[in-house]
């Protein structure tokens, strides 16, 4: 019967190669996409063998082959999985996962047909111990059998007292010597050997008995023997009497230990259902090994099983105690990294994220399980990411300032982010990559940005003071003169017209002028506790004309328990008279103005987190205030008007004397208040006045009173 072979993976053509190779023998292919592959299990229950590819798919992609290894029905069926040859922990995830032998892609056409043959025989020819043909004693030639049976009694019997002892201290490799020493004695054998396999093509020697003709550690090639493949890689043991001398393996072997090799057994140790070692018994006596000895290599063997299993059981004792060390310390380091005031994110070469804390999903807008593994180009804007590289090749030795960007996450926010890049290696899985430091320093600049603000209108306002009294007493003098060159001429002179003109321009400049001093030197205010209430309704009577000729629609939002207000109430009433104008006259017909007002506690309603917001709230003293927002859905100011808008001499109105706002200003700062605009627009504008609450409300307010 032809044995039939299915080939499973991404693509038919992909396994051109593998057809090729095994051309030279009769096999019936069929190829199956891995996506049918749930769906075809009693397909795949008629194969003699099959060929899964796994190169193209990535590591994550493999617990889609599971149904291959853990279906009833093709749980008898060999399977030979092509890997890639990096990284190496894939071919150990394919055993785990339950493949039967594995190859590394490129491959050697005669490896993937000694492979098929051994599976194929594997998976039709069912497990049979030789039978060497002439029976043998198992002891020395001149004991009695009686003698030799309670000998070889005795031995077991102290071999089990010793396992017994290596099971109350976990202990195996002590109990070797004298399991490899009973199977020399009993066996009549000259040299017995314990190999470990470390690979499936490479045989490392652990023990020898006696001591000395081996080096310890030496190496083996498993392809060097037929007997040896067959023990690693089917699992079957080997006995071969009479070997002529001029066999190849037999003749390195006998050089290598200096002793001729008459007959030679070899026994595979399997824990865990793979090969874990190879035990190999040497003849040089010209004699045969026996069924009995076979049996007793057989039973000698299994006190070796015995031993690594101890061995397992101390690592996996070891294992399990670095494991939860190393959860501890895994632990214990992502809680410190994720207390950290900055993001921190680690990627490999292709921008694939590794890691990331806490502080750095949060900037950029993500969970951390959405981030993991995805690329950085992904998350964030590709010329964002460029500035991050192009970073790399600056010398840090001359970098004066740490680099900043703008970065809008994926909530859609624009914050500035400083960073910094620095080489990293990953030594665990021999990977290079980068770690990338993120901080937020939207909140630093804009404060910075408002200090800068405050001296600069601190310096316009001295500079505003010196040129007024500069300017006014010429003035003075222009208009004395004026007002005397009239009542010169005579009544009806039509060139008094022009006299009363400079006269009126005079004024003019001198209302401005006023208006500048009451910046630079205002009044001291006249603070006392007032209702706020109170400011509002003998402002709104004066602009009740104003509103109802703009047709507004004015909305107040009163807080049913509002706190008395530490100010100067007439500066106040000209502070909310100003803004409430503005609004109005920034709304169109059928506009909307609104007012609300309520108590504001920096430390608890701070808390919210308003972005835009905190860095004048950081202004705000930790006590109470009455927070009062003037809101219009006008037409908003551009984002490049906004930053000027307390400037003096500053307005976008025709007839604007660019001091409104620049008064307004400075009075709040007398009063110990804050102000802040927000505007977009198109939408509207949102102005917030914060002002401090009296002693008396203070109290209150903190204890939670009605007011």
């Amino acid at each position: 019967m032809v044995p039939k072979i299915i080939l499973v993976g991404k693509e038919e053509q992909a396994f051109q190669f593998v057809q090729r190779s095994l051309n030279g023998r009769r096999y019936r292919f069929q190829f199956l996409p891995l996506e049918a592959l749930e769906q075809s299990l009693d397909r795949l229950a008629q194969a003699n063998l099959i060929i899964l590819d796994t190169c193209p798919f990535s590591e994550n992609d493999f617990p889609r082959f599971t149904p291959l290894f853990t279906s009833s029905q093709t749980a008898t069926i060999p399977v030979l999985a092509l890997v890639k040859a990096k990284p190496p922990r894939l071919r150990y995830r394919l055993i785990d996962l339950g493949s039967t032998d594995y190859l590394v892609v490129p491959f050697d056409p005669l490896d993937l047909e000694v492979r098929v043959k051994n599976l194929l025989r594997r998976s039709t020819t069912p497990v049979a111990f030789p039978t060497p043909s002439a029976p043998d004693t198992f002891t020395e030639s001149d004991a009695p059998r009686e003698g030799a049976l309670q000998a070889v009694l005795r031995a077991l019997s102290s071999l089990h007292q010793r396992l017994n002892q290596s099971l109350l201290t976990l202990e195996g490799e002590q109990f070797l010597t004298p399991v490899l020493e009973s199977i020399r004695r009993f066996c009549a054998g000259r040299v017995v050997l314990l190999f470990d396999v470390q690979d499936e093509n490479t045989l490392k020697l652990r023990r020898a008995y006696p001591e000395g003709l081996m080096e310890r550690g030496a190496s083996l090639d498993v392809e060097a023997s037929a007997a040896l493949v067959k023990a690693v890689r089917l699992q079957q043991p080997t006995v071969l009497n009479r070997i002529s001398t001029a066999n190849p393996f037999v003749a390195r072997l006998s050089k290598r230990l200096n002793l001729p090799v008459t007959a030679f057994m070899v026994y595979p140790i399997i824990l865990q259902k793979a090969p874990r070692s190879v035990l190999v018994v040497l003849k040089s006596d010209g004699e045969n090994f026996s069924d009995l000895h076979f049996l007793l290599v057989e039973n000698f063997a299994q006190f070796i099983a015995q031993s690594f299993y101890l061995d397992h059981l101390q690592e996996g004792v070891k294992s399990q105690l670095d494991q939860q060390i190393w959860k501890y310390s895994y632990e214990f380091l992502d809680q410190v990294v994720n207390q950290l005031s900055f993001g921190i994110v680690v990627v490999d070469r292709e921008l694939r994220i590794k890691y990331l804390n806490r502080d750095a999903a949060q900037l950029m807008g993500v969970s951390t399980d959405q981030a993991l593994y995805r690329s950085l180009r992904e998350i964030l804007n590709q010329n964002v990411v460029q500035k991050i590289l192009d970073s790399l090749e600056e010398d840090p030795t001359y970098v004066m300032e740490r680099p900043e960007l703008e970065l809008q996450n994926t909530r859609g926010e624009i914050l500035s982010v400083g960073f910094s890049v620095r080489p990293f290696t990953d030594h665990i899985q021999q990977e290079e990559g980068y770690i990338i430091s993120l901080k937020d320093i939207t909140y630093a600049k804009e404060i910075q940005e408002e200090m800068r603000r405050v001296d600069r209108l601190a310096s316009l306002g001295v500079m505003a003071s010196g040129i007024a009294h500069e300017i006014r007493n010429p003035l003075a003098g222009i208009k004395a003169v004026a007002q005397t060159l009239e009542e010169e001429f005579e009544s009806g002179d039509p060139r008094q017209e022009y006299l009363r003109r400079i006269i009126r321009q005079v004024n003019r400049l001198d209302d401005m002028l006023r208006s500048l001093f009451s910046y630079a030197r205002p009044p001291r205010p006249n603070r006392r506790l007032c209702h706020i209430e109170t400011v509002l309704t003998d402002v709104i009577s004066l602009l009740r004309q104003k509103i109802k000729e703009q047709n507004v629609r004015l909305i107040k939002k009163l807080h049913p328990h509002l706190p008395q207000v530490y100010v100067d109430p007439g500066q106040i009433q000209q502070v909310l008279m100003n803004l409430l104008l503005n609004s109005i006259e920034a709304v169109r017909d059928d506009g909307e103005v609104t007012i609300a007002m309520e108590p504001f506690y920096p430390h608890q309603n701070g808390r919210e987190k308003n972005g835009n917001q905190q860095p004048y709230l950081a202004l705000l003293r930790p006590e109470p205030y009455l927070k009062i927002l003037i809101r219009d859905n006008g037409c908003g100011i551009p984002r490049e008007h906004l930053k000027n808008i307390f400037n003096p001499f500053f307005t976008t109105k025709p007839m604007g004397t660019g001091l409104g706002l620049f008064i307004v200003y400075q009075i709040v700062k007398e009063n110990d208040g804050v102000i802040h605009f927000e505007s977009e627009v198109g939408r509207g504008t949102d102005c917030y006045l914060f002002l401090p609450v009296g002693q008396g409300a203070r109290k209150d307010v903190q204890q939670g009173n009605p007011l």
